[in-house]
């Protein structure tokens, strides 16, 4: 038995053609909500629900991601502060604080192999479907392409430098010295061959090889430039203070903006070098000259030199239409659009705890004056 009379105002009545009804209300609520399959608002309220689901799925993987990072950034803090504890329990500690050398290769396993590389293979591993690239990409580009982005890289890294002396005279300002932990000068070629590969070498393999290649992998599929800007973040709170932050946020913005223009982690890894190396050359030069000033004065050379060039390359790149990506041919077009600022409160919250280990270590060198 039908629960509505012929003369009930409804569109689906065969006797109410004129509705006024249905025809000022695109969408009327028919008996139980149910709508006709052929309705129009039936396909259109489908499609809107669908778009909604995979919108939500999307932040609900961004969510996910960003506790998963987080989560490897803590595993990293937490492996090194346990070897760093072995150590200090061990009779190598005396030989620690005294050899330049056993520093140096320490740092390398310790610091870049144990605690770096290893939490963040498994991260990969684990996050492995979410690669829309190859783990570690290495796309041909050409020397004079790769010298370009290189020569760029280095004069993003000047201002980065820059811009990282002003926060300290900023906080100096207000009566703070901002200061960071340092490893003992070399005192032989020995001591100086190992800066060059604890410093210059393997940060630019095994950094470049966590942040632009595993995080940045992970994240890729999510936009390249939300993706750069995140791992960039990250890449800042693995160094554990302010100073070191700030610097690694703004290099590490030209590092992913590389690696993601060139399809290649090479140019990032050898700007990653160089930069490491000016602070090696200071070392190398004070070693055989004895004055500090000397270094000083070859470093600022150096980094002149590098401003240069970092113009030279960014009008190569603009004559060669290769500063800007390329606009990708897309398959499949998503329906929908997130924000940059929703995607990044959806991974922020997976950060907190890294954020206030920084934090807490960086109380430990802010100095009242």
């Amino acid at each position: 038995m039908n629960q509505y009379p012929n003369n009930f105002n409804y569109p689906g009545n065969q006797n109410n053609q004129n509705n006024q009804y249905y025809q000022y209300n695109q969408y009327p609520p028919y008996p139980n909500g149910y709508y006709p399959p052929n309705h129009q608002y039936n396909a259109e309220m489908q499609e809107r629900l669908r778009i909604n689901m995979l919108r939500r799925k999307e932040r609900n993987a961004i969510i996910a991601d960003g506790f998963i990072i987080g989560a490897t950034i803590i595993a990293m803090i937490v492996v090194e502060f346990i070897v760093v504890l072995m150590l200090q329990k061990s009779d190598a500690y005396a030989v620690y604080n005294s050899s330049s050398t056993f520093q140096n290769f320490f740092n390398v396993i310790a610091v870049h192999l144990l605690s770096l590389a290893v939490p963040f293979s498994l991260m990969a591993l684990i996050l492995k479907k979410r690669f829309t690239t190859p783990l570690i990409p290495t796309k041909k580009i050409g020397a004079a392409k790769t010298a370009a982005w290189v020569a760029v890289g280095m004069g993003v890294c000047m201002a980065a430098n820059f811009i990282t002396n002003g926060v300290i005279k900023l906080f100096d300002i207000f009566g703070y010295k901002l200061t960071q932990p340092e490893l003992i000068k070399p005192d032989s070629i020995i001591a100086l061959i190992s800066v060059f590969i604890s410093t210059s070498l393997v940060p630019a393999i095994f950094e470049e090889y966590a942040f632009r290649c595993c995080t940045l992998g992970v994240l890729r599929r999510y936009g390249k430039g939300f993706a750069v800007v995140a791992v960039s973040i990250v890449f800042g709170l693995i160094h554990q203070n302010v100073i070191q932050f700030v610097f690694a946020f703004l290099v590490g913005l030209i590092l992913g903006y590389v690696t993601v223009v060139t399809d290649s982690v090479i140019p990032a890894m050898i700007i990653h070098g160089i930069n490491n190396g000016i602070s090696v050359l200071g070392d190398v030069v004070t070693y055989f000259s004895k004055s500090d000033k000397l270094a000083n004065t070859v470093e600022g050379y150096v980094i002149m030199a590098f401003i240069a060039l970092s113009i030279a390359g960014l009008i190569y790149l603009i004559v060669n239409r290769e500063l800007l990506p390329k606009k990708e041919e897309i398959k499949e077009e998503k329906p929908y659009k997130i924000s940059f600022g929703v995607k990044l409160a959806c991974l922020l919250p997976g950060f907190a705890i890294p954020f206030l280990i920084l934090i807490a270590f960086t109380s430990q060198f802010i100095q009242k004056k």
